[in-house]
């Protein structure tokens, strides 16, 4: 028997990686600008992303997330 059949054999099936809860808080959001020039300026935010989940959202989306 080689060292690498051994290893083979011993070898734990791998855990699956911990998924999100089924329903994500969305508690950090992060704006997205389509230009570096535009950073910093409410009105030219394209898209907010969700730090946890990585779903992406409209600024219309986003605020209703932060008002409920």
């Amino acid at each position: 028997m080689s060292l690498l059949s051994r290893f083979a054999r011993s070898k734990q099936p791998e855990s699956a990686a911990p998924e999100l809860s089924a329903q994500c808080g969305h508690m950090e959001l992060a704006p997205r600008w389509d230009n570096a020039a535009d950073m910093g300026k409410k009105d030219k935010i394209v898209s907010y992303t969700c730090s946890s989940c990585k779903d992406e959202f409209t600024p219309e989306e986003a605020g209703r997330l932060a008002s409920t």
